[in-house]
């Protein structure tokens, strides 16, 4: 965006400001919303748009990461936690628009151009998040399958792929190495959904309860 770097982190860190505001303060006003359904799933999904908005609009983040930090921001606590539960219909949907934006930017000349790349990501993907998952998972000895569970959290999900855009956009990621990004996501994504149902029908050992971690986006 050409703005000095000291512009960039000032907004930034008053933007997060704001949203840890905004965190406290919703809880109290969704609580008073209660016993008003429609107007309680109102205020929580415009403020969550609110809050995105105010970051790319007044303290000049790309769009895309002021929505992720106002979600992160307003995602905790018993009101907000309803609200998510009262919005699970549309995540569906969601996803499908998801995968539809990646089809729409990856261009299959640029993926070519790029193979080189998405073979380096997928072993990276595979030795520093799924490896090192599995191995922290034996030492923590979590009550769960440590394959299954470092398979599950193991794909790579929409932050990167807002990460990625960004960086296509400002021209800091190559063309190639974008595609080969966008990838790697679809891959990672869809091979885990199967490998982490593959696993987790072994028989459990000893040290492996049968507890089934949900996946990770």
């Amino acid at each position: 965006t050409g703005r000095p770097v000291v512009l960039v982190a000032v907004g930034f860190a008053a933007f997060a400001v704001l949203a840890i505001g905004v965190a406290r303060v919703l809880p109290v006003v969704l609580r008073g919303l209660g016993a008003e359904p429609d107007l309680f799933l109102i205020v929580s999904v415009a403020s969550g748009i609110a809050v995105a908005g105010l970051g790319a609009v007044v303290f000049g983040l790309p769009l895309a990461l002021s929505a992720f930090v106002a979600g992160l921001a307003i995602a905790e606590g018993a009101e907000t936690n309803e609200a998510r539960a009262r919005l699970l219909p549309f995540r569906d949907l969601l996803a499908v628009l998801f995968f539809v934006a990646i089809g729409t930017l990856l261009d299959p000349a640029r993926l070519v151009d790029g193979l080189g790349w998405l073979v380096v990501l997928a072993v990276l993907l595979v030795v520093a998040k799924v490896g090192l998952s599995w191995v922290l998972a034996r030492l923590a000895n979590l009550a769960a399958r440590p394959l299954q569970l470092a398979v599950g959290i193991g794909q790579v999900g929409e932050f990167t792929f807002v990460l990625a855009s960004i960086g296509a956009g400002t021209g800091a990621i190559p063309a190639d190495l974008y595609a080969a990004m966008l990838g790697t996501i679809v891959v990672s994504i869809a091979v885990s959904s199967v490998v982490v149902r593959v696993v987790g029908s072994a028989p459990a050992g000893p040290h492996e309860p049968l507890t089934v971690p949900g996946s990770v986006g």
